[in-house]
C-alpha cells in the first residue's frame, strides 16, 4: 500500500465514523443529550428540566443532519475527486476543516463552553493529518 492510499483510508475511515456519529444524532437525539451531558455540554442547573431535554432533541438532531452532510460531501470527494488526484480536492476539504474548527471551537470558547472546544481537537486532528500528508504526497 502507497502512502497515498493509507493516507486516504485514514481519511476515509475517519469520515466513516464521523457519519456513523452523526446518524446517531439524527436518530437517537436523547442518546445524544445524554453523551453531550456527559461531556458537559448540556443544560445544567435550573435549566436541566424535562422540557429543556426534550427540546434539545431538536438541535442535536438538527446537527446531525448537518453533520452527516458535510461528512457524505467528504466522503465523495475523498472517493473520487481526490482519489483521482484532482489538484483542487484537498485544498478544498482543508479549507471545509479549518471554517468548521475556527467556528464552532471559536464559538464554544466564547459561550463559556471549554469542554465542547476541546472535543473538536481530536477530530480536527484526525482528519488534518491525512490531509496534509496527501497535499504534501
Amino acid at each position: 500500500m502507497t502512502s497515498r492510499e493509507f493516507w486516504t483510508r485514514w481519511l476515509l475511515a475517519v469520515l466513516w465514523a464521523l457519519f456513523g456519529y452523526a446518524l446517531v444524532l439524527v436518530v437517537a437525539g436523547p442518546v445524544a443529550g445524554r453523551l453531550f451531558a456527559a461531556f458537559g455540554f448540556g443544560p445544567d442547573g435550573l435549566a436541566d428540566t424535562a422540557a429543556v431535554r426534550e427540546y434539545l432533541n431538536l438541535p442535536y438532531m438538527v446537527l446531525g443532519a448537518v453533520l452527516a452532510g458535510w461528512t457524505s460531501m467528504m466522503i465523495s470527494v475523498v472517493r473520487g475527486p481526490l482519489r483521482d488526484g484532482s489538484p483542487w480536492a484537498v485544498p478544498v476539504l482543508l479549507r471545509s476543516l479549518a471554517l468548521w474548527f475556527v467556528l464552532d471551537t471559536g464559538m464554544s470558547v466564547v459561550l463559556g463552553h471549554p469542554s465542547h472546544a476541546l472535543f473538536n481537537v481530536p477530530i480536527a486532528v484526525a482528519l488534518a493529518v491525512p490531509l496534509a500528508r496527501l497535499r504534501s504526497g
